[in-house]
C-alpha cells in the first residue's frame, strides 16, 4: 500500500557503496529549510523542575523571560498557568557595535540548552545557556581572531523598557555596596530580587536599565564572560553568589541531563540529525514537567502558554518513556491523569481541562496497556483497572442516552457519547462542541483496553460486562463511521463530526493506529489518508490537520498519518513525512504547536515551543526502528533507505511488548548485510521481522539461517518462534 505523498526535494548526494556497484542514491539531510520565523525557542531548567526559563533567538540578540511563579500555586490540570512576568534581552557588542547577525543550535547538539554563535571579522562570540540547580547560567565566550589589533567586547543586558530591572550603582554611585555587576527589579516584584549578574567583566558602565561588562581582547586571546539569572536571590546575597564557581555550575547541568539519558535507548543511527532529534525529544519531557498540587509530577503541553498538565501530550510522553527504558519516570508523569477521575467514573477530567474531552479515557487506558506490555508488571494493572472499569461503565451508560431512535430511525450519533468538546480544531459546523468522531474512537478503544486488562487480570465477571460495552459500543461506533462517512471524487474519509466536512482532519486515523478498529487497507482509512494527501505544503506536510486551515500542526503529521502508514508497510512515505518534519523544526528541535506552511512562516498559533511535535518524532522514530504488530516483532520496518547505507542501524535498551531489544545491522560489503539480534528469552515473539531496506532496488536473495526464510517483497527476513540470540549474513543485489 503506497501513499501518493509529495517526495521533499531536500537531499544530498553521496556515494553510498563502493566496489564494481558504485551509486549515488539521494540522501535526505536535515536542514531546518523550514522553519517558521523567529524567535526560535528553547526551555532551559533542570529536569522536571519549575524554574523554567525561555531562551528565544532572534538575528544579533538572545532573550531569557520567566515567571517566579510555578504551577504549586495553581488548579491543577487547569488550562490555567504562571504568566511570563520577565525579560531580559542580550546583545553582544564589538568595538561599541551591537552584533545584528546570529545562528543557535542545541547545546552539545541535543541538551536543552543554547549554544549561539555571532560572527564579526575581529572576534568570535559564542554564547551558551543552561538551566542549572540554582540559575539560568550563560557563559559568553570572546575570541580575537586578529592577530595585530586589541578590541573591546561586550554583552549589553537590560529589561525592556525603563521601569524597572536597575543597576543600583547608576542610582547612587557613590554608595560602595551598591552592585556595578547586577540588575535587581526595583518594581513589579520584591524591589531588591536580584535579576541577573554579570560575572567577569573588566569594566561596567553606569547605565539606568542596562548591564553591559565589558572586556579587552588582546591579539589572539580568548575571554569569557558569565551571566546567571538566579531563581531565588536577593541584594544582599550577591557576595555569595559571586564567590560561586559557575563553570562548575554550568558542567554539573550538562552532567545532569546527559546522567539522564544516560540510562535510555541508546541508537545507532547514521545519520545525526534524526539521532539528535531523538535525545531532544526525550530531554523535552523532562523539561515540560514540574511539581504540581497534590505531591504530583505534571506533564505539559508547553512551557508557557500551555504550562499546565493534560491527559494527552503527557499520555504519549510518558508512553515514550516506558518504551525508552525509563518505567518509573513514565509511571511519575503520568500518576496525576490516572488519578483524576471523578466519583462517578469520569475519566475526562469534570474538574479541569479535559472537561467534556472524552478522548482522556483512551490516553490513560493506552498509556496503562502499554506501560503493562513493555514492563510486564501485573501489580501496576491491577492496581489502576478499577478505574479503566469505573470509567468503561460510566461510558455506557452515557452512551445510554444517545440510544434512541428519531422515526424509527438510528440517528448518525446513536449509541455515541454525548456532546463534548472537540479541541484540536474540531469543529461542529462553526462551534467547538459537538460529538465528534475522534473522541469516540479513542472511548471505545479505552472500553477494548479495559476488556484486554480485565482478561489479562483473570476476572471473569468483569471481562464478560466489559465484552458487552466494548462489542456494542464499537458496533454503534463502526455503523456511524460508515454512514456518516464523505464521498468524495470516488472514495469515502472520516470527517470529524459524522456527515458534515466541518473542522480538521485530526483523530480520524486513530482508527487504525493505535486502535485497530479498522483494518489498515479499509477503504475508510485509505480515503482519510487520501483526504489528508489532498492538500500538501510545500515543505511536504498536510495541511488543516489542526486549527489553522491554511497551515499545519506538523506533529500530525507523524502522529496520526506517518504511524498509519508504517502499520500499512508504506516505509518510504514515513520516512518521508519524519523527514519532512524535523525540517520544520528550528535548528533547536523546536516546533510551534501551529504555523503557516512557508519557510520562515511568521504566523503560528499556540506555544512557540509545543510537546507533542518533539513527541511524536520519539514515538515514531522509535516505532520505525523496532514496532509490534499482533505477536509480530518489526526491526527497522520504518528505516529510511539510506540509513543502513550510512554506517550500522539499531540500538539497545529497546523496552518492547516482548522485553529489552537489542540488535544492530550492517551493510558489511555491497552485497552483504550482517545482523545480530538479542530479544529476551521467555517473552520471544511469535514472528521476527527484520527488514533490510536498501536504495537502488537491492534486495535480499540468500540468508544463511535456515530457520529464516526471505519474504516475496525481497527486503524482509522473517523467523517464526525466533531464538532469544541471532546472528545471520545475507546477500544482497
Amino acid at each position: 500500500m503506497k501513499s501518493p505523498a509529495l517526495t521533499l526535494a531536500l537531499f544530498v548526494f553521496i556515494p553510498f557503496l563502493t566496489g564494481a556497484e558504485v551509486t549515488t542514491p539521494p540522501v535526505p539531510l536535515v536542514d531546518f529549510s523550514y522553519a517558521f520565523g523567529p524567535p526560535h525557542r528553547v526551555t532551559v531548567a533542570p529536569p522536571d523542575s519549575g524554574d523554567k526559563t525561555l531562551v528565544d533567538c532572534e538575528p544579533g540578540k538572545v532573550i531569557l523571560s520567566w515567571s517566579y511563579d510555578n504551577l504549586l500555586s495553581f488548579p491543577v490540570a487547569n488550562f490555567f498557568g504562571p504568566t511570563t512576568q520577565w525579560k531580559l534581552v542580550f546583545q553582544p557588542t564589538i568595538d561599541g557595535q551591537k552584533a545584528t547577525q546570529s545562528t543557535w543550535h542545541r547545546l552539545g547538539d541535543w541538551l536543552p540548552g543554547l549554544t549561539a554563535e555571532f560572527p564579526h571579522p575581529a572576534v568570535h562570540t559564542t554564547l551558551e545557556v543552561i538551566g542549572g540547580q540554582r540559575a539560568a547560567i550563560m557563559r559568553v565566550t570572546f575570541t580575537n581572531k586578529d592577530q595585530q589589533a586589541a578590541h573591546r567586547a561586550a554583552v549589553e543586558c537590560g529589561v525592556p523598557g525603563t521601569w524597572k530591572g536597575v543597576l543600583p550603582a547608576f542610582v547612587d554611585p557613590g554608595l560602595a555596596t551598591n552592585a556595578r555587576d547586577a540588575l535587581i527589579a526595583g518594581w513589579m516584584a520584591r524591589a531588591d530580587r536580584v535579576l541577573v549578574v554579570g560575572l567577569g567583566g573588566e569594566e561596567y558602565p553606569l547605565a539606568a536599565n542596562i548591564l553591559a561588562p565589558t572586556v579587552t581582547l588582546q591579539p589572539g586571546e580568548s575571554k569569557v564572560i558569565w551571566f546567571v539569572r538566579p531563581y531565588r536571590i536577593y541584594e544582599s546575597m550577591l557576595p555569595e553568589l559571586r564567590r560561586r564557581d559557575w563553570a562548575g555550575e554550568f558542567a554539573e547541568a550538562k552532567a545532569i541531563w546527559e546522567k539522564q539519558l544516560a540510562r535510555t535507548t541508546r541508537l545507532q543511527l547514521a545519520d545525526p540529525g534524526v539521532r539528535n532529534s531523538f535525545y531532544a525529544g526525550l530531554a523535552d519531557i523532562f523539561i515540560m514537567r514540574e511539581p504540581v498540587p497534590g505531591d504530583y509530577l505534571g506533564t505539559l503541553p508547553g512551557t508557557e502558554l500551555y504550562r499546565s498538565a493534560n491527559a494527552c501530550e503527557s499520555a504519549i510522553a510518558s508512553v515514550a518513556l516506558s518504551q525508552a527504558g525509563l518505567a518509573v519516570e513514565a509511571a511519575d508523569g503520568y500518576r496525576l491523569s490516572l488519578d483524576l477521575q471523578n466519583f462517578d467514573g469520569c475519566w475526562a477530567e469534570p474538574q479541569g481541562w479535559g472537561r467534556t474531552g472524552w478522548l482522556s479515557s483512551g490516553f490513560k487506558s493506552w498509556f496503562v496497556m502499554e506501560y503493562y506490555r513493555n514492563t510486564g508488571d501485573r501489580d501496576f494493572l491491577a492496581n489502576i483497572f478499577p478505574r479503566m472499569l469505573a470509567s468503561s461503565r460510566w461510558q455506557e451508560r452515557a452512551r445510554q442516552r444517545t440510544r434512541t431512535l428519531v422515526d424509527g430511525v438510528k440517528p448518525l450519533n446513536y449509541g455515541l457519547l454525548p456532546p463534548g468538546m472537540g479541541d484540536g480544531g474540531l469543529k461542529n459546523d462553526a462551534s467547538l462542541y459537538g460529538v465528534f468522531l475522534p473522541h469516540n474512537i479513542w472511548a471505545v478503544y479505552a472500553d477494548e483496553l479495559t476488556l484486554e486488562a480485565a482478561e489479562t487480570l483473570g476476572l471473569k465477571a468483569e471481562a464478560a460486562e466489559l465484552r458487552q460495552i466494548y462489542t456494542t459500543g464499537r458496533a454503534d461506533l463502526l455503523d456511524t463511521l460508515r454512514r456518516g462517512a464523505i464521498t468524495e471524487s470516488g472514495y469515502k474519509w472520516i470527517p470529524g463530526v459524522a456527515g458534515k466536512t466541518s473542522g480538521s482532519r485530526w483523530g480520524a486515523l486513530n482508527a487504525a493506529y493505535p486502535f485497530r478498529l479498522l483494518a489498515p487497507d479499509d477503504e475508510l482509512i485509505t480515503g482519510t489518508i487520501r483526504k489528508m494527501e489532498s492538500k500538501i505544503s510545500p515543505g511536504g506536510i498536510p495541511m488543516h490537520t489542526g486549527w489553522m486551515e491554511e497551515g499545519m500542526w506538523v506533529a500530525i503529521t507523524l502522529d496520526n498519518l506517518a504511524e498509519t502508514l508504517l502499520l500499512r508497510g508504506d516505509s518510504d512515505a514515513v520516512a518521508r513525512y519524519l523527514y519532512a518534519t524535523l525540517n520544520h523544526a528550528t535548528p533547536l528541535y523546536s516546533w510551534c504547536e501551529e504555523r503557516g506552511p512557508e519557510p520562515g512562516a511568521t504566523k503560528t498559533i499556540g506555544d512557540r515551543q509545543h510537546l507533542w511535535t518533539p513527541i511524536a518524532v520519539v514515538r515514531l522514530l522509535r516505532d520505525m526502528l523496532v514496532f509490534e504488530n499482533g505477536d509480530t516483532l518489526h526491526l527497522a520496518r520504518g528505516a529510511d533507505r539510506s540509513w543502513l547505507a550510512r554506517g550500522p542501524l539499531g540500538g539497545s535498551g529497546f523496552a518492547s511488548h516482548f522485553g529489552p531489544i537489542a540488535y544492530t545491522l550492517i551493510l558489511a560489503d555491497p552485497h552483504r548485510v550482517t545482523g545480530e539480534v538479542t530479544l529476551t528469552a521467555g517473552r520471544e515473539p511469535g514472528k521476527l521481522q527484520v527488514h533490510v531496506r536498501l536504495p537502488a532496488g537491492k534486495k535480499v536473495t540468500a540468508v544463511d539461517d535456515p530457520a529464516a526464510k526471505i519474504l516475496a517483497d525481497g527486503e524482509t527476513i522473517e523467523w517464526q518462534h525466533p531464538a532469544a540470540q541471532l546472528r545471520f549474513s545475507a546477500s544482497v543485489q
